[in-house]
């Protein structure tokens, strides 16, 4: 390695990210920038550094043994430019600016997204960005500020309360029931989202054909909407739709548990906190439609 090599925090930010993704256009997409200055950007890291950072790989580039120890090297790095930006965020006391929250795709885009448009609206220089993922991302590695999970957070840097109880039930249109149904012709979650409700569903309806995988709520609500066959949905998606029937009493499954996460650095933030604050204000409202009791 050359003597005089230098590396910044920005390199090794996307040294990071392609450690972590596994490939240059994943990480792209979580770093918000294109594919070409991921690739362009390492190229320079690896000439400046004399070593050979990137591969091929049957799925396209990923960092080679000397790149990936790289950045494990790097991590502290983040680590400490990421508690700089909470402490500098926490401090922050005036409703301005940027604030990042990750939520599952049905409570982000039916109960959330509406809201919180409304709470920027009111706040001319607050600005909410709601991300839609089913993965976790990280709080402490700033990937979000504040996070909505069907699960509890085993981060150690984060503080958690559970707010609602989800409830699913199995839904189907009435174009379905009423037409001809042997096999019974079912629509099951994908990875990463797939779980006991897959299992549940094929023994309910013993013998059903699979007729769709999907990770995306909305896309089985949509699919079963059309006839396409029967779905476990969350309650307050199913019920919301009208031509949805539903088939069984949200009981038989377990429900799961909503929780609101957010970073112990952030909670004297105050863009941070009237975020978080609404966000729990929004799902206590809808708790009825979240537990399938809603008239």
């Amino acid at each position: 390695m050359c003597n005089n090599a230098h590396m910044n925090w920005d390199d090794a930010r996307i040294l990071l990210a392609v450690h972590r993704a596994r490939n240059l256009s994943d990480a792209a997409r979580r770093l918000r920038i294109s594919h070409t200055t991921v690739a362009r950007r390492l190229a320079a890291l690896s000439r400046a550094l004399d070593v050979r950072l990137v591969e091929r790989a049957p799925d396209g580039f990923r960092l080679t043994t000397d790149g990936a120890a790289l950045a494990r090297v790097a991590e502290p790095m983040e680590a400490a430019a990421d508690a700089m930006l909470r402490q500098l965020a926490g401090v922050e006391q005036r409703l301005v600016g940027r604030v990042r929250v990750t939520s599952t795709e049905a409570v982000g885009a039916r109960i959330l997204a509406p809201r919180l448009a409304e709470l920027a609206g009111r706040h001319p220089g607050l600005t909410v960005e709601l991300v839609l993922d089913p993965r976790a991302l990280s709080l402490s590695r700033r990937e979000a500020d504040v996070a909505v999970r069907l699960v509890r957070s085993r981060e150690r840097a984060t503080v958690g309360r559970r707010v609602a109880t989800m409830a699913y039930a199995p839904y189907a249109s009435e174009r379905y029931l009423a037409g001809p149904r042997v096999p019974e012709r079912v629509l099951v979650y994908d990875a990463p989202v797939a779980g006991g409700e897959v299992a549940w569903l094929l023994r309910r309806f013993s013998g059903a054909q699979i007729a769709l995988r999907s990770a995306s709520t909305l896309a089985l609500a949509t699919a079963a909407l059309a006839g396409c066959g029967i779905a476990v949905l969350p309650c307050f998606v199913g019920d919301g739709e009208r031509g949805l029937v539903r088939l069984a009493p949200p009981g038989e499954l377990a429900p799961s548990e909503v929780w609101l996460v957010i970073h112990r650095d952030l909670r004297r933030s105050a863009r941070t906190a009237k975020v978080a604050e609404h966000i729990a204000e929004t799902l206590r409202l809808a708790r009825d439609e979240l537990a399938g009791t809603a008239s």
